[in-house]
């Protein structure tokens, strides 16, 4: 049960604003603007069942009144045809008004998860850095299977009760006004007890989905890091979280349901007092001869009453559902509702590009931080260059990658590919030209040629395979038994790191990038893959701007020029050579970092782990020089 502890929380929670939730309210029920053609054929069904429970009372009253009064069983016989004939209309119109209900609820929560995937999609890297992914997978499935609920249930229930009630009071009314006042007496204590239950179940509806959500990400980072929670034995601690934020949400729901539970009984009490009050005074009223109140209408009456006691009962329910979709349609406007930082400009540019790239006096900062990430970069690249980028952790090399795609945006300066400012392009005719191959490649869960042809959907078989070739895929691919229609698992389970990267370098080829951008792709894995991928990457980088971030001695010897971050700031630029003779932070992370890595790579070449290319191995002095430029001076 809940604590009393929890229970002072959630009643300090601050109650909602009603203008705040009628404005969400409206703006969930603008969706239903794209269908008014289910719209108007559910109202139909609606408003028809509604009339006909309406005129079965009525006719009930003249049964009474005529035919046991006057014991005329042709009259009988026929109301009784006519109460079964309405009764078959009224199930056919039910079914009318629940099925396009139904069709609707669901319409508006397609169009809701669709809106949010988008707009996931569109969000830049900036958004993902915060946003959890246990978050948006709550907000996209449990929040609008809240806001679907509303709508088949709650709007549709509401909207029956509501055209009952105009009915049956208009009726009542016309009837015997007297009689209906006095039946409705105690609706007016029921629609106070309404608003105070509102405004109670709204806060606590709405912590219950956040600690749902939290409970979301919980479970989805621990799925991701299983690996992690094994190798130092947490299970038990892991469990043990998960229970006490399992707990949480119980006692959180438990006192949710108590909020609600308590309403049933008060609404049924209300509809016994109305049915009361109709049969004392009704009575009374018949005896007297008084008011022109017969027998039949007092069970004509009482029928009414019957008839409005059910949704009232369950009125508390309709107010759940609309209070709980207005909670839900909340989270979900605040995921709509994100500004999205980077977008196309109007006229946005769409052409090839050459690849030259330059960084104009660039600073960055994440998220409005006081902390500048990179400072006042200059930088150019001319097409076909090999640029490499080092530095310490955090040092901003990554972030330079990721603003050539424009994955974030400059605070200050600018970067231009071509002479145009990358803000200028559009966004996916920027992006289609630039191949990005990172450290960690993530495959998709599909075949390797669908992974492969993911940048470019329409590519062949042969185009696949050539691709697969110049990574230095296409053996391996070959010698699974399904080749290139091989399912790899979800993240590429089934793939070693080394195949993964390589799957990875043939789908950035396949799009024949104009710029690629290379994020540490070879540091997790072994020396003989190394040289593979290696391979691989030389090939892909011939006629390309390519950007090279932490990469292995060899790339780094070849590169055109080389910058040294740190802090966000160059610190150094040049060539292996020129910057050797500098000395300074290169110098440094080349002993504490790549020295020992060339080191490796030199024994394996002795060893006949790795070949050397033909080219490079013409004669014993020929290798003999090229170890000596691969270890330089010191190789002492």
């Amino acid at each position: 049960m809940a604590t009393a502890d929890s229970t002072r929380e959630l009643d300090a929670l601050p109650k909602p604003e009603k203008f705040a939730a009628l404005r969400i309210w409206r703006r969930l029920m603008a969706y239903l603007s794209n269908y008014k053609l289910w719209v108007a054929l559910a109202a139909v069904g609606i408003i028809g069942l509604n009339v006909l429970l309406i005129v079965v009372p009525y006719i009930l009253r003249d049964v009474v009144d005529i035919g046991i009064a006057r014991q005329d069983s042709a009259y009988m016989l026929s109301a009784g045809l006519l109460v079964v004939a309405l009764g078959v209309i009224r199930g056919a119109v039910a079914f009318l008004g629940r099925f396009f209900g139904e069709r609707l609820s669901h319409y508006v929560s397609y169009d809701i998860r669709n809106q949010i995937y988008e707009k996931v999609q569109r969000q830049s890297f900036s958004y993902h850095d915060s946003a959890q992914v246990g978050t948006i997978i709550t907000r996209a499935i449990s929040d609008v299977n809240e806001i679907q609920r509303y709508f088949s249930y709650g709007l549709m229930d509401g909207l029956n009760f509501v055209i009952l009630l105009v009915g049956v009071v208009g009726i009542m009314m016309a009837s015997s006004p007297f009689l209906a006042i006095i039946a409705f007496i105690p609706l007016a204590p029921l629609a106070f007890y309404s608003n105070h239950f509102v405004m109670r179940v709204h806060p606590r509806w709405k912590k219950v989905m956040d600690r749902m959500q939290v409970l979301s990400n919980h479970i989805q980072e621990n799925a991701l890091g299983a690996e992690v929670v094994r190798v130092f034995a947490r299970e038990p601690y892991e469990i043990e979280r998960f229970h006490k934020e399992n707990q949480n949400l119980y006692e959180e729901q438990l006192d949710f349901i108590t909020q609600w539970i308590t309403y049933l009984p008060a609404s049924a009490l209300l509809a016994a007092m109305s049915t009361a009050l109709v049969l004392l005074f009704g009575g009374i009223l018949e005896t007297q001869g008084m008011g022109n109140i017969t027998v039949g209408l007092i069970v004509t009456f009482n029928a009414y009453v019957l008839l409005l006691s059910q949704p009232l009962r369950f009125i508390g329910f309709i107010i759940l559902l609309t209070t709980q979709a207005v909670a839900s349609g909340e989270r979900v406007f605040e995921v709509l509702d994100e500004p999205e930082t980077v977008v196309n400009r109007p006229k946005a540019i769409k052409t090839a590009i050459r690849g030259k790239v330059r960084f104009e006096n660039v600073s960055t900062r994440y998220n409005s931080s006081n902390h500048a990430v990179l400072n006042q970069i200059d930088l150019e690249a001319q097409p076909g260059e090999v640029v490499a980028i080092i530095g310490l952790t955090g040092s901003g090399k990554t972030t330079i990658a990721n603003l050539i795609p424009r994955f974030y945006d400059v605070t200050s300066g600018a970067v231009t590919i071509d002479g145009i400012d990358v803000r200028d392009f559009d966004l996916d005719s920027l992006r289609s030209q630039i191949g990005i191959v990172m450290q960690q490649s993530l495959l998709f869960n599909a075949t390797i040629d669908e992974n492969i042809a993911y940048g470019n959907p329409e590519a062949t078989r042969d185009q696949i395979v050539a691709a697969a070739k110049s990574a230095n895929a296409h053996d391996f691919i070959s010698e699974f038994p399904d080749g290139y229609l091989t399912e790899v698992g979800e993240r590429g389970v089934t793939l070693s790191g080394g195949q993964k990267q390589r799957i990875a370098i043939a789908r950035a080829l396949l799009i024949d990038p104009r710029i690629l951008i290379l994020d540490d792709a070879t540091s997790s894995v072994d020396t003989r893959t190394e040289h593979l991928i290696q391979q691989a990457l030389e090939r892909i980088m011939e006629g390309r701007t390519t950007f090279v971030i932490a990469q292995r001695m060899s790339t780094i010897l070849k590169a055109d020029q080389i910058i040294v971050l740190r802090d966000g700031a160059i610190i150094q630029h040049g060539t292996h050579e020129t910057l050797l003779q500098d000395g300074g932070l290169y110098e440094e992370i080349y002993q504490l970092q790549l020295e020992e890595q060339e080191r490796v790579r030199r024994e394996a070449i002795i060893a006949g782990i790795i070949k050397i290319p033909l080219d490079e191995r013409r004669s014993t002095q020929q290798f003999r020089a090229l170890i000596d430029r691969l270890t330089g001076k010191y190789s002492n």
